[in-house]
């Protein structure tokens, strides 16, 4: 589960906390989202892939693409980022993504586009 995810769960159980009025569970499920936060800002991204073209993620052979703009796409899937654009910047790919799927490894096409 990444790390939006998980925020969206522990928001989900602090709304249903709070409608029962449950003063314990509700500061436990703060302090839940207060070290996800803290987590997720001492994390250092992974390197980010410098050439554009195509790459795979390491964990399940996803195909992505970098454009020249530094944009990334998911070939397979529209509106794949938690941002529900189909192109998004390298934090975001990396915040959407499981660790494991790092690092991303190039692919040639052989189409003159991988240069």
């Amino acid at each position: 589960m990444n790390i939006f995810q998980q925020r969206e769960q522990i928001l989900a159980d602090l709304i249903e906390a709070c409608k029962d009025h449950d003063e314990d569970k509700t500061n436990h499920l703060l302090n839940q989202l207060t070290e996800l936060d803290k987590s997720a800002e001492q994390k250092p991204l992974p390197e980010e892939p410098q050439e554009k073209g195509y790459y795979l993620a390491a964990n399940d052979g996803r195909l992505f693409y970098k454009d020249s703009d530094d944009d990334w796409s998911a070939v397979s899937a529209d509106c794949f980022w938690n941002n529900g654009f189909t192109y998004a910047k390298w934090p975001l790919v990396c915040a959407t993504l499981p660790p494991e799927a790092f690092p991303f490894k190039r692919v040639k096409t052989g189409d003159g586009d991988d240069d």
